[in-house]
C-alpha cells in the first residue's frame, strides 16, 4: 500500500475505457485503492476522457465514489468527461451530478 505521505496533493486518476457492468468489479477495486491511498486531498481529479463505453453500473460506481468522498469531506472532479459518459449520465437523469463533477 502507498504511504499517504508519498501521495502528491493532486493525484490524477483515470477511468477505464469501459465503465460498465462487465468491468464493474475491476473498476470498483481500482476505486477502493484510490480511496485507501489518498485521504487528504480535498479535490479529487479523475480523468474521464477515455471512457468509450458507459452504462448504469459504471455510473453507479461514480455515484458511490462521489458519496464516499463526500462523506470524507472530499470532492470528485472529472477532467474531460467523454461523450459516452456524459450521455450515460444524462440518460440516467444525473445531469446535475455530472455538472457538479465537471465544475472547475
Amino acid at each position: 500500500m502507498t504511504d499517504i505521505a508519498e501521495v502528491p496533493a493532486l493525484v490524477l486518476r483515470a477511468l477505464p475505457a469501459e465503465l460498465s457492468i462487465y468491468t464493474a468489479a475491476d473498476t470498483h477495486a481500482l476505486m477502493l485503492r484510490w480511496l485507501d491511498a489518498d485521504r487528504d486531498s480535498v479535490v479529487w481529479p479523475v480523468e474521464a476522457g477515455d471512457v468509450a463505453q458507459a452504462d448504469a453500473a459504471g455510473v453507479q460506481l461514480l455515484l458511490a465514489l462521489d458519496h464516499s468522498l463526500h462523506a470524507r469531506g472530499q470532492q470528485l472532479r472529472m477532467q474531460g468527461a467523454s461523450e459516452p459518459l456524459q450521455q450515460a449520465c444524462q440518460r440516467l437523469g444525473l445531469g446535475a451530478s455530472l455538472g457538479t463533477w465537471l465544475a472547475a
